[in-house]
């Protein structure tokens, strides 16, 4: 009887937890403009405290010629707390993140921007980052954000780990529910 009851009790905390929790899902527009399909999930886990969690992966790379293409493609994923200054999705906030990636092969990228990526570039870092984001109704949002760290990174031509800087950049149009 004793588990009966416990049991009862934790779904009804966590139907309570979840019904006072908000979640917006975000698909970043900087990135949609370089080929990557990319989604991302921001949950508030307090009122001024959110977690997000982004994926992105580049399908399609504008600059590819011949067997050459965009540095971009492959994958990435990104876990970032945020600490707003108001409530959660409303105004400035500030946050950490921690990144994993893995990239293709550089080149036919203009102005030498890509000259020194290789093939198979693999990279773990952390970060911080500030944003705004501006509400536009009940539901939806825009959220910028950039972020600057550095971690740890390797490539397939220099097999060793080295300091690579990390960084992003997001306009993401945001449906809160």
């Amino acid at each position: 009887m004793k588990k009966l009851v416990v049991l009862a009790l934790s779904l009804f905390a966590a139907v309570t937890v979840s019904n006072a929790q908000v979640c917006a899902l975000k698909s970043n527009a900087l990135a949609l403009g370089i080929g990557s399909v990319n989604l991302a999930a921001e949950f508030s886990v307090a009122p001024q405290w959110t977690v997000e969690l982004s994926g992105m992966g580049t399908i399609f790379s504008p600059w590819k010629n011949g067997g050459e293409g965009l540095y971009l493609n492959g994958w990435s994923a990104v876990a970032e707390g945020r600490y707003y200054l108001c409530k959660a999705f409303n105004g400035h906030h500030f946050g950490a993140f921690g990144e994993i990636a893995r990239y293709g092969k550089g080149g036919n990228i203009p102005f030498g921007i890509a000259d020194d990526i290789y093939d198979n570039v693999k990279v773990a870092g952390l970060g911080v980052s500030y944003g705004y984001y501006f509400k536009l109704s009940t539901y939806w949002g825009i959220d910028t954000n950039i972020g600057i760290g550095g971690g740890l990174g390797t490539t397939e031509a220099h097999d060793k780990w080295v300091f690579k800087p990390v960084g992003r950049a997001q306009v993401s149009v945001c449906y809160k529910f």
